[in-house]
């Protein structure tokens, strides 16, 4: 390393500053002796911060020509040097994470202190100061009058100043924003998972915090903290369950759903206040200045007092409201029936006639003032996958000029409108950094891989095997459109084609027991989603199976006449609705019935092979378990006789192999279990046999239905992996205003 120092390669994080062109590392000032490879493995680190970087990588960089041995006792003891000079640890990581048998990332927020800024404009500031004269050479004169001429001569230079200014117009003196861009993920065991129907992260409104929500292995979400005074996000206590949050104007705590509740959670300790029941589908929420809240579902939107009490409906739907400045004014999204689009609009609140459209949205869209014009601000927004910023005067609410990018891959959801973004009423904004990197794998019982399905680095969750074990289906999410559609690939060749072209969402597919039709839920026009039917053919029809109910099909009987949908889209928890288990009866007119009606919360239904059981979670023990119970054909289909317990440690989704003797789940620590089956009179069931773990990265990849897949010999299973090291993360961006390009 070259032994001059250069402003321009100085990087310092937390109390360090590292110089890359002397390799100096410094503490409050202080030097810290650091050299050979801890310190050649810190400045990769440090010159791709957030990113992975992997073991191979890290050899054929720093240790070419060594054995693997060598290399692996060299890493292990640089590393170990390296967190020793940075006080840091490997159980509890504050600057260099281990991502075991991947490689090391440097988690904490850098800044470069440099003088050519990353983005730069320049913005209205106070008027420069003219210098204080040169002292004189010779005392003046004592004279007690003599500030009069000074001050005469100041006056009359400040006249002939301000008259020169009004007749050039010319610009004021400015001062410079400097943004400032840095990351944060998920502590160890946790993942991001995008949000689909609800805000899952939210900017406190002074830009100082970001609470997040991030998932487990167990498949629920916790809340977090970041102070960004502070290197460490922090858990609040008892947030397991916390589905959508969002932030008061004081932003001293936060409003979050959880299990069916709404609270108000204080940013500091650990006790919280529930206000009353969340509504169904809960999008987000704002504070009114009548001292209320304005909740935002799906189908409706609810007023509650913010001391709580009961849902109070409004007399028109806002989808993800925003309150303007003026207190009065209602910033939404609306369905544009003649477009097929969202439009962003403005409206008093509870005075439908005063609604104003503004544009088209493929998102909500958020306000956020500037902080170089007063009196001015943005609205912000996602269109084709870009997060886009539009000037707004709020007071003649108007927009003014075109929309400006700010930043690309961000994810949305068209059915529902959601995007993953926030602002700040102080120069912050953050947004979801989306990272396509799943695909499908075939492993076997013990989880080694055996080949790959399909494309890798694409957005994908689960799949489901046709009955002759020929196809795949499968939903890849795209985030230019903000949707998913299925695609249908061939076991044998490992090609695959999308199913159709039509505009709409498509998840959640189940086969016919001929292998010939899908049914599968399907979202668009505003509409809540509903089960669909459609043959595999590009120009065949498509049959809805019309209702005023969410539905989200599960599995498709043996002998063809039943398909079983669930009415939540997160069969394994309570924060959307409470869950209950119908079937479409396709031998009688497509009836309707309920099988699973009760206070429970019960999903993932699926019949055994012979069609004499049904397998599905329930949460009567008090978490999500595998129960099987007879299932009768009569007249009117129903359930009969006793429940039996199959899991005992949790379950989120569940397959049968195809001659009914194993049943699989997937349990809360993430791994894919085996159950033997004897069905009988009366069944019985073995103790669960660990098989492998499906990876809480590859389960967050995406918003879609949870599941795997298994042959019907029961030796292979179709799961989803994380192709790619790149991890997505939260990125923020401090006076953000300034990469935007001047007027």
């Amino acid at each position: 390393m070259s032994a001059q120092p250069s402003p321009s390669v100085k990087i310092s994080f937390g109390p360090f500053e590292y110089d890359g062109l002397s390799g100096d590392l410094r503490k409050y000032g202080n030097r810290i002796r650091l050299g050979g490879k801890p310190l050649q493995i810190l400045s990769l680190l440090l010159d791709r911060p957030g990113e992975v970087i992997g073991r191979d990588e890290l050899q054929r960089h720093l240790w070419e020509g060594t054995t693997f041995v060598d290399f692996e006792q060299g890493l292990n003891s640089a590393v170990n040097k390296l967190r020793q000079a940075l006080g840091d640890s490997a159980d509890l990581s504050r600057y260099v994470e281990t991502l075991p048998g991947r490689g090391y990332r440097f988690i904490a927020p850098v800044h470069q202190p440099s003088t050519k800024t990353v983005l730069e404009m320049v913005a209205p500031g106070l008027p420069k100061t003219v210098p204080d004269p040169a002292p004189l050479a010779m005392e003046p004169p004592r004279n007690t009058n003599w500030w009069r001429p000074f001050v005469a001569g100041v006056a009359v230079t400040l006249i002939a100043l301000g008259g020169s200014l009004l007749v050039r117009r010319g610009p004021e003196p400015v001062r410079t924003l400097k943004p400032a861009k840095f990351t944060i993920t998920p502590p160890p065991g946790f993942a991001l998972e995008a949000a689909a129907s609800r805000q899952s992260f939210a900017l406190s409104p002074d830009g100082a915090r970001l609470g997040f929500s991030a998932m487990d292995t167990s498949g629920e979400f916790s809340l977090f903290l970041r102070d960004f005074n502070s290197l460490d996000s922090r858990l609040v206590a008892n947030s397991k369950g916390v589905h959508t949050l969002f932030w008061p104007p004081d932003g001293q705590s936060l409003y979050l759903t959880n299990r069916g509740q709404l609270w108000r959670a204080p940013v500091e300790g650990d006790a919280h206040v529930v206000l009353g029941d969340s509504p169904s589908f809960l999008f987000s929420g704002a504070w009114l200045n009548s001292g209320s809240l304005l909740l935002s579902s799906s189908k409706e939107s609810f007023s509650i007092s913010s001391s709580g009490g009961p849902l109070q409906p409004t007399r028109q739907l806002y989808l993800w409201p925003e309150i303007l400045p003026d207190g009065e004014h209602v910033l939404s999204i609306g369905w544009d029936t003649k477009t097929r689009r969202y439009r962003a609009r403005v409206s008093r609140f509870d005075d439908p006639a005063s609604a104003k459209d503004l544009f088209e949205s493929d998102s909500r869209v958020m306000y956020t003032p500037s902080i170089v014009t007063p009196g001015e601000g943005y609205l912000m927004y996602v269109r084709g996958g870009n997060l886009l910023a539009r000037r707004f005067d709020s007071r003649a609410l108007q927009v003014n000029g075109e929309a400006m990018p700010v930043a690309s891959k961000i994810y949305a959801f068209a059915p529902t409108g959601a995007a993953d973004f926030s602002v700040s009423a102080k120069g912050s904004i953050a947004y979801h950094n989306h990272v396509s990197r799943s695909q499908l794998a075939w492993v076997d019982r013990t989880g080694r891989l055996l080949s790959s399905i399909g494309p890798a680095n694409i957005d994908v969750k689960s799949a489901r095997l046709s009955p002759d074990g020929r196809s795949l289906v499968t939903a890849i999410y795209d985030v230019n459109a903000g949707q998913q559609d299925l695609w249908i690939f061939d076991v044998k060749t490992n090609t695959g084609r999308r199913m159709t072209l039509d505009s709409g969402l498509r998840d959640a597919p189940v086969w016919s027991p001929n292998s010939k039709t899908l049914a599968f839920l399907h979202a668009a026009g505003g509409r809540r989603a509903q089960v669909h039917i459609r043959g595999l053919g590009e120009k065949d029809t498509e049959e809805s199976m019309k209702s005023p109910d969410f539905q989200m099909p599960s599995d498709w009987s043996p002998d063809g006449r039943f398909i079983a949908f669930g009415n939540t889209g997160v069969p394994r928890t309570e924060n959307e609705t409470q869950g209950d288990v119908w079937v479409i009866d396709l031998a009688r007119g497509r009836t309707m019935t309920p099988l699973l009606n009760t206070p429970f919360h019960e999903g993932n239904a699926a019949f055994s092979p012979d069609g004499k059981w049904l397998a599905f979670t329930s949460n009567e023990s008090g978490r999500p378990e595998v129960y099987v119970q007879a299932f009768q054909t009569s007249e009117t289909p129903r359930m009969a006789g006793e429940r039996f317990l199959v899991s005992r440690n949790g379950a989120q989704a569940l397959r049968w192999r195809r001659d009914g003797k194993e049943l699989f789940f997937l349990g809360f620590d993430g791994q894919v279990q085996a159950v033997r089956v004897k069905l009988s009179p009366n069944p019985e069931f073995s103790a669960a046999i660990p098989l492998f773990t499906i990876s809480t990265e590859a389960r967050a990849a995406i918003h879609s239905v949870l599941g795997f897949d298994v042959s019907a010999d029961g030796r292979r299973f179709v799961v989803p992996v994380a192709a790619s090291s790149e991890a997505p993360s939260l990125v923020v961006i401090q006076n953000w205003e300034a990469a935007l390009p001047p007027r």
